[in-house]
């Protein structure tokens, strides 16, 4: 006798791994007390460990145009090394990929 768990139990679970792995750097008291070095590179692992799953797609999601997915992101780096915000180099990267894929 098997009973089926709901798929919403699923998508609860996993937000929650989701939301604590990356919640827990800034609450984690223990951060302080480290060296300044080793503290930084703990911060920033959530969002390195994000950019080496993104990364790799950017190249092959776009068959025959590779360039494209490079370029989006080289305007997204310009802009956010510039600028120092969020938005702006992400609609930029869209936009400049979006433009490419259209040539």
């Amino acid at each position: 006798m098997t009973t089926e768990i709901p798929i919403f139990v699923y998508i609860f679970v996993t937000a929650f791994a989701t939301f604590l792995v990356r919640a827990l750097p800034y609450y984690a008291s223990f951060l302080d007390r480290l060296p300044r070095f080793i503290g930084k590179c703990l911060r920033l692992l959530p969002i390195a460990a994000l950019g080496a799953l993104i990364f790799p797609g950017v190249i092959t999601d776009f068959h025959g145009q590779w360039y494209a997915g490079l370029l989006g992101i080289a305007a997204s780096f310009l802009i956010a090394y510039y600028k120092r915000g969020m938005i702006f180099p992400i609609l930029a990267s869209v936009l400049v990929t979006y433009l490419v894929l259209l040539l």
